[in-house]
C-alpha cells in the first residue's frame, strides 16, 4: 500500500458549469491533481481538509483518510 501525505488543497465552483472543483498536491510533488465531485462529495471533502488532519491519499485504493485520533477526543476550535 503507497501512502501520500496531502500538502495543500483548494476547493472551486464554476457558477456556469455548475461543477465543484477539488485540487490537492501531495508533499514532495509540483502537480496539482484536480477532482470533479459531487455536491455530496464535495461537502464531505471540504469538512474532512478543513476540520481535520493531517490527510494522506491511499494510492492503491484510491482513497483520503485523515490522521489517527482517541476515541472520544474533541476538537478543539
Amino acid at each position: 500500500m503507497a501512502w501520500k501525505r496531502v500538502a495543500r488543497y483548494s476547493l472551486g465552483y464554476n457558477i456556469v458549469a455548475r461543477e465543484f472543483y477539488f485540487y490537492n498536491r501531495f508533499e514532495g510533488e509540483t502537480t496539482m491533481q484536480q477532482l470533479f465531485p459531487s455536491p455530496e462529495e464535495f461537502l464531505a471533502l471540504a469538512d474532512m481538509f478543513r476540520n481535520e488532519g493531517p490527510v494522506n491519499f491511499n494510492t492503491d485504493g484510491n482513497y483520503f483518510v485523515t490522521g489517527p485520533e482517541e476515541v472520544g477526543e474533541e476538537e478543539t476550535p
